[in-house]
């Protein structure tokens, strides 16, 4: 044996110097490269690596009992050993000539290739059981033998393993083996000696670039492997739709070597008649001389490449085409390679080994060909590995992504902060990314998120049944974690304040924490609060608390409260701990938290299918909110602003409350200063911005109405796909090609005319359409109108808006009629300016004409320097109205009085005129208004007028 080895190892010009090998010429035994597994009798060959030298390890080695060392360094020339060029390639053939025959009795198929070797390599292992050959398969997933599955630690196991596996599967009897092949093992040498039949490349991509430090080294180790194989007259199948194949095309055929190409232009074969579903997939492969067609339970499109670079090989081992399509119709998806798992939710989900950009890239393509709604993925990176792939990676997912949830892999023995932030070191903060580390909590909440018809791809680990942590692997697997996800979903209800969503800690350090650098080392647990709130009254443990400064409150007094329950933690404006109890809480110091709330709320909104509609004006905002809700409504479940929380705080609020189901998002948003219009669209970053009417509101703030303009046509100077506008208005002129007007006046998009309406109903066209609403108030015409095109433009039939118009909206205080007696009572003091109450006064004239109208009236506030003049103007409407009485309440509404008037009843506050008495004697069956600002608080009125009090 001892001839052989070195007549072998002559061969391969490795042997340089022997010494001391007399009494081994009857040696019988075996070979090691690591000294721990020596026993008596064996060959130790030492081996350098990354991190141990063989050659420190020798006494050790013969104290185990070594009889030969194989080495490049003598350091006793007494012992008996082979010095060497290379000693790795030196075990490889040791290894071969000990362990196995001179003559191989199988067929050895390599693939190697970035994405598609496990795929790929274990649909020849089934097709070739299926023809009724006996098969061994050695990859990723470890190596089987004619159905049985061997556990092992690499992809390519090491030279002695490796061996030794082969001499198994010859024991076996085996015809065929496959044989995933990794540019490690190129690079090492594993596979050196190892002579291949047939040589198959799939793709290649960017991996392992920690490893080979460029993508040129790695396409040197993969070019290796055809050159060996042109050398040792192997057949290749290449894929030459990869450049990098048309690469190895060229030097094997300057190789003169044995090959198919497969792909398109020039290659030998191509693909055809390519159809994909959710369920199968089927195409042909057709050459000038044959067509092969082939069916397949694997979907997407990247199997279709691994499909057909099977069934090419099979072909090449000269396998008819009947025989090759029946061998692979029904073999099952490769266990975490775009594994179907199956739910009753309608939705498709699929778990895939994919941690590479193009591996993601790939089968988020191959998705993306079915049919669906949206794709939501989840990815992370590996500890320990390429950084430079982290970015790319995310890149990847968000490319053909709707939502991509980043969370932990095998952090192994990086901080998992660390590696997240690499991860999203090049992405926009606004795309429609977030954090969730922790795994199973990241994979319920975006099976959650799903709806029906949505892909859900879970990425990183496939097949793996672990998360590797500082050198221990912790049991992990996403199949079973997405089944126990779906269970919980099933049998689980959130709390109606519970985030979907969970803000995690890192997402938080990255918002906030601007020159925030993690640790690069070291494990950190997982952080995430389910809950955010404002009101330190009822935060939860596990809250994120928002510390805001108000008119009557300040946030911050309650921090010591919140933060004394260790699961918080809270953002404010206060810059350090001075005054936080607990030294371990976690605060995050900030300049404005309305503004740190909204940019969360933000992120936030864009991980839902809601499409975001924005709706602003001066007066009526709530009304056509309302009126816009109701009509979407018919055609899916709608969020919308609760009553007028049109402030930055209301719409945070009302955000928090989206559900997975919204498929519209309806939101008001208010203004009294510059400024905010622009920050709570930034907030929502609508689709459609809808701007209603104009009008003298707020001017203390904003001075005039040209003031209100500037401020509310913010909502637009952005991309907007739809823009809905009041065509009365002639400011709007300038905007006229960029969207819809609505309104009265001729040259309208959407023009109202033959406008009819009773105390009960009112009926009008837009364009040639006739509506008809359940109000009588003539400005719910507009506001319905604003509705009508919005439900129009996104697909609604007309029938289906009328529908919901007919139902009416009930807005308390907000032109709320009831009867009275048989008079009727106007309840319409929620808010007012000019505009509103030149509307409300011109219809309560019009109700009843016949029977005396009282009105209670009161200041009409945040009018600035105008305030007089406006109530005067009112004054002056008033003046050419017919009434039996008007009581005003206020400061400014005693100018509301005509000069007409002999006696004058005015009241500075509510109380004085509930105290005085009176309103009993409006007579039952008045017409009464009961108009102002909300702040006058005319609500405490009405039940008196109504006799409830």
């Amino acid at each position: 044996m001892i001839d052989r080895i070195l007549n072998a190892l002559q061969q391969h010009s490795l042997l340089i110097k022997t010494a001391n090998l007399e009494a081994l010429q009857n040696w019988q035994g075996t070979v090691q490269t690591d000294n721990r597994k020596i026993k008596p009798g064996d060959i130790f060959v030492c081996i350098k690596g990354a991190n141990f030298d063989g050659h420190n390890f020798i006494s050790s080695a013969l104290e185990q009992g070594a009889a030969l060392i194989v080495c490049r360094e003598v350091q006793n020339p007494t012992l008996p050993y082979i010095k060497v060029k290379d000693t790795r390639k030196a075990a490889a053939v040791i290894a071969r000539t000990v362990m196995l025959p001179e003559n191989i009795p199988y067929t050895l198929i390599g693939i190697t290739g970035t994405n598609g070797k496990t795929t790929t390599s274990l649909m020849l292992y089934e097709a070739l059981r299926n023809l009724g050959f006996r098969c061994g398969w050695i990859g990723t997933l470890g190596y089987y033998i004619n159905g049985e599955t061997f556990s092992s630690e690499r992809t390519t196991p090491d030279i002695i393993e490796l061996n030794q596996i082969f001499a198994d599967m010859i024991e076996a009897k085996v015809n065929y083996v496959v044989m995933e092949v990794s540019s490690h093992s190129l690079s090492l040498d594993r596979v050196y000696g190892v002579q291949f039949n047939y040589c198959l490349f799939s793709n290649l991509g960017y991996d392992h670039l920690d490893f080979h430090l460029t993508r040129e080294n790695y396409g040197k180790a993969k070019m290796s492997f055809f050159e060996q194989g042109a050398k040792d007259g192997a057949f290749c199948i290449i894929n030459t739709q990869d450049p990098f194949g048309a690469q190895i095309q060229e030097m094997l055929n300057n190789q003169q070597a044995k090959l198919y190409t497969l792909g398109g232009g020039n290659a030998d074969f191509k693909y055809a008649e390519i159809k994909i579903d959710i369920q199968s997939s089927s195409f042909k492969l057709l050459s000038a001389q044959v067509e092969i067609p082939i069916q397949s339970r694997l979907i997407g499109s990247f199997n279709i490449q691994n499909l057909g670079l099977a069934a090419l090989t099979l072909y090449a081992l000269g396998f008819n085409p009947s025989a090759i399509s029946d061998s692979l119709k029904d073999i099952p998806p490769v266990k975490g390679r775009l594994e179907r798992v199956e739910n009753n939710l309608g939705m498709a989900i699929f778990i895939d080994y994919a941690h590479t950009p193009d591996a993601i890239d790939n089968v988020l393509k191959a998705v993306e060909d079915l049919p669906h709604k949206r794709i939501l993925t989840l990815m992370g990176a590996g500890g320990d590995r390429d950084k430079s792939k982290r970015p790319l990676m995310l890149k990847s997912a968000l490319n053909h992504s709707d939502v991509v949830i980043i969370t932990d892999d095998n952090p192994r023995s990086e901080n998992p902060e660390s590696i997240i932030r690499d991860i999203v070191s090049s992405s926009a903060l606004f795309l429609p990314w977030w954090i969730i580390r922790n795994r199973m909590q990241a994979i319920t909440s975006l099976i959650c998120l799903a709806q029906k018809d949505d892909l859900v791809v879970i990425c990183g680990k496939g097949h793996e049944d672990y998360q590797e942590i500082e050198g221990l692997k912790h049991h992990f697997d996403d199949h079973e974690a997405t089944l126990k996800a779906l269970e919980l979903i099933g049998t689980q209800e959130k709390a109606d304040d519970e985030l979907l969503l969970p803000i995690d800690k890192t997402l938080l350090q990255l918002l906030f924490l601007p020159h925030w650098e993690p640790e690069p080392k070291g494990y950190k647990e997982p952080v995430s609060y389910a809950y955010l709130s404002t009101d330190s009254r009822v935060t939860k443990p596990g809250s994120l608390f928002v510390a805001i400064k108000g008119e009557k409150f300040n946030g911050h007094n309650y921090l010591q409260n919140v933060l004394s329950i260790a699961e918080n933690c809270a953002l404010g404006e206060i810059p350090s701990w001075q005054n936080i109890s607990n030294s371990e809480a976690l605060y995050f110091p900030v300049s404005n938290s309305q503004e740190a709330m909204g940019l969360i709320c933000r992120k936030y909104l864009q991980l839902f299918a809601a499409k975001r509609i924005a709706i602003t004006g001066s007066t009526g905002k709530t009304t056509c909110k309302e009126l816009m809700a109701k009509v979407l409504q018919t055609s899916a479940p709608v969020l919308k602003t609760l009553a007028n929380e049109n402030n930055m705080i209301g719409l945070c609020k009302t955000i928090l409350r989206i559900k997975p189901e919204h498929q519209y998002a309806v939101l008001e948003l208010g203004t009294n200063h510059f400024g905010e219009i622009k920050a709570l669209a930034d907030v929502v970053d609508p689709e459609i911005g809808v701007i209603i009417n104009i009008g003298p509101s707020h001017l203390e703030y904003f001075g005039d109405e040209e003031g209100v303009f500037n401020e509310k046509i913010t909502l637009f100077n952005r991309p907007l796909a739809l823009r809905l506008y009041p065509g009365d208005d002639s400011r709007f002129e300038n905007i006229a090609a960029e969207g819809i007007s609505i309104g009265f006046k001729e040259g309208c998009d959407y023009r109202i005319t033959q406008h009819q309406y009773t105390a009960n109903s009112q009926s009008f066209y837009l364009n040639s359409d006739l509506w008809i609403l359940p109000y009588g108030a003539p400005h719910y015409a507009l506001n319905a109108a604003f509705a009508i095109v919005l439900g129009l433009k996104l697909g609604l039939g007309r029938d289906q808006i009328q529908t919901a118009l007919n139902s009416p909206i009930h807005l308390e205080l907000r032109n709320q009629i009831e009867k009275r007696g048989s008079g009727l009572l106007i309840a319409d003091c929620y808010n007012a300016n000019p505009y509103s109450m030149q509307k409300a006064l011109e219809y309560w004239q019009t109700l009843y004409p016949e029977q005396p109208h009282y009105a209670i009236l009161g200041d009409m506030l945040e009018l600035g320097e105008s305030s007089i003049l406006y109530h005067q103007l009112i004054s002056a409407m008033l003046a050419e109205m017919r009434y039996e009485q008007l009581i005003t309440v206020g400061n400014y509404a005693r100018i509301y009085h005509p000069e007409r008037e002999s006696s004058v009843i005015h009241y500075d506050t509510v109380e004085q005129l509930i105290g005085s008495e009176k309103w009993k004697a409006i007579p039952e069956n008045a017409v009464i208004l009961v108009k102002g600002s909300h702040s006058i608080q005319l609500e405490q009125i009405i039940p008196f007028l109504k006799g409830e009090n």
